[in-house]
């Protein structure tokens, strides 16, 4: 299990969208599986966690983090609704191009 550390923009957020004990749940699930997720190219090592969420309504998020080396923490950034998914895609293309320039 890693140390995981949660960014406070995201435990607000998924609190609100899902409770405590969801958020908690995907804590341990990053935690005990760092490399879990789809690592985004060319983006330092961030990676994209689907998670669905099946409450009265079923909805989908995108939790980004980045896992770093063994000996170092998870840093979970943020969750993004499906709509502002485009939102955050629109950004990361907008630094890998600049990236490459």
């Amino acid at each position: 299990m890693r140390t995981v550390i949660e960014l406070p923009e995201f435990i607000h957020k998924a609190e609100k969208l899902f409770g405590i004990e969801e958020r908690e749940k995907i804590v341990e699930l990053l935690s005990a599986n760092p490399n879990l997720a789809k690592k985004i190219e060319n983006f330092g090592g961030i990676r994209k966690l689907e998670w669905t969420h099946h409450g009265k309504k079923t909805k989908e998020h995108n939790i980004y983090y980045h896992a770093g080396a063994k000996n170092l923490p998870l840093i979970i950034i943020g969750i993004f609704s499906k709509h502002e998914k485009m939102i955050f895609d629109k950004i990361v293309e907008i630094l890998i191009y600049s990236k490459l320039k």
